[in-house]
């Protein structure tokens, strides 16, 4: 118990002092800000339509917010940033704890310093966008996720459902990752849990959905699970904007970069983006979709680029050097290379020691390349969703490697 106090205070205090010295606002860091404040002051109002004109957006944080405002009031920012830092530092509890069941304490331990001060995290805490939030519930999630295969228990599935339906109404991405996540307690427990657990966890994330699902269905003729932006966001990655987007960057600067970044996709794509956008979902959902497939069939060359790229950019560490300042890309690259280079290392060694316990991280790896390839590469996608766990197992990697050296010292 004093060692999960002692987490908290750490994760708290760094956070703290990552917001006060950064000199970053909570808007500045994501161009999603501004909207998703307007949509949570429709949610006051009991609008819950979350149209944005691309697609419909995933719910919660929006609410999240909502409920921020009526009960704070005018001091509803300074709430809301307390907040996502006080379950940012719950979740570094239970990122320990998750440590621990998979490794030994000391790895655990190792793995809470470093994602505790792991700067692509902390990037996030204090922004007005799901990010921070979105982590905090998936770590605690998949630490009840392993505590069912471990022990077992019913409560640890119900528990691990709850914050994961949650976390996919925060963030659609990870849905992704179901098939998965049913898999690994399938092949891990045993008799008619085998089978009937996945079902139940199922059955509860279906629960979740329904309110949100019915609602758009009465409005859009559309049951939306979390959000409906798949195949926007397929051709998004799979266009000419796309392909400027990922391969043909234009330079820093430029009118064209500007574009790029504001996700003008009319000035890429054409007037068809914007007749497309004037139809209801249910319609332009589909036709964006064969947008893409269109510009696919005569740019085979094109899109072959973007998906070499898309794999190039998940596997790399930091951000992409064309968006982002030389030095900034230079420190996201050295910080992040060796744990990358020892995650990969440890997980390749722990799925052939133990595939079934660590299963669901080679499941986490493939969602995360499924997405970032054929749609396309987000590095914010790829930080809040698998870089911690990237950290959890380089850590234990280092304690091999530490292990191994020390034992060679006692033989000399």
């Amino acid at each position: 118990m004093k060692k999960n106090i002692l987490i908290l205070l750490y994760f708290i205090l760094i956070r703290i002092l990552f917001v006060k010295l950064s000199g970053y606002n909570s808007y500045e860091l994501s161009a999603d800000s501004h909207w998703i404040n307007d949509l949570s002051e429709k949610v006051l109002t009991g609008d819950f339509d979350f149209d944005i004109g691309r697609f419909i957006v995933a719910p919660f944080y929006n609410i999240y917010i909502a409920l921020h405002k009526l009960v704070f009031g005018d001091h509803w920012m300074i709430a809301l940033v307390s907040s996502q830092i006080i379950l940012s530092g719950i979740s570094g509890v239970y990122f320990y704890k998750l440590g621990k069941l998979l490794f030994k304490e000391k790895t655990a331990l190792l793995a809470t310093g470093i994602f505790g001060v792991f700067p692509l995290t902390l990037w996030w805490v204090h922004t007005f966008s799901s990010e921070a939030l979105f982590q905090s519930l998936f770590i605690i999630s998949i630490y009840f996720l392993v505590k069912l295969i471990k022990f077992g228990k019913l409560s640890s599935l119900i528990t691990s459902a709850i914050i994961f339906s949650i976390a996919f109404l925060t963030k659609s991405h990870i849905l992704l990752f179901t098939p998965f996540l049913a898999y690994y307690i399938f092949i891990n427990l045993k008799g008619t849990k085998k089978w009937g657990y996945p079902i139940v966890y199922a059955l509860i994330c279906i629960l979740f959905t329904i309110p949100f699902g019915l609602y758009n269905q009465k409005h859009h003729n559309q049951y939306v699970l979390s959000s409906n932006g798949s195949k926007f966001h397929f051709y998004t990655g799979n266009s000419e904007y796309g392909y400027r987007l990922i391969v043909d960057i234009p330079k820093q600067g430029t009118l064209e970069f500007n574009e790029v970044t504001k996700m003008n996709m009319a000035y890429f794509n054409g007037a068809t983006h914007n007749k497309t956008m004037k139809l209801p979902h249910i319609i332009k959902q589909d036709l964006y979709f064969q947008h893409a497939l269109d510009w696919i069939s005569v740019n085979k060359i094109k899109f072959l680029k973007i998906k070499i790229y898309n794999l190039f950019q998940f596997l790399m560490p930091g951000v992409n050097y064309k968006y982002y300042q030389f030095l900034t890309w230079l420190a996201t690259l050295i910080i992040s290379l060796p744990i990358y280079i020892l995650g990969y290392f440890s997980i390749i060694k722990n799925l052939k020691r133990g595939y079934k316990t660590h299963y669901f991280i080679l499941g986490l790896f493939i969602t995360m390349i499924l997405f970032s390839v054929i749609w396309y590469t987000q590095n914010r996608f790829r930080t809040i969703t698998i870089e911690p766990f990237y950290i959890l197992y380089s850590s234990h990697g280092i304690m091999l490697i530490y292990n191994r050296l020390l034992k060679k010292r006692k033989i000399y």
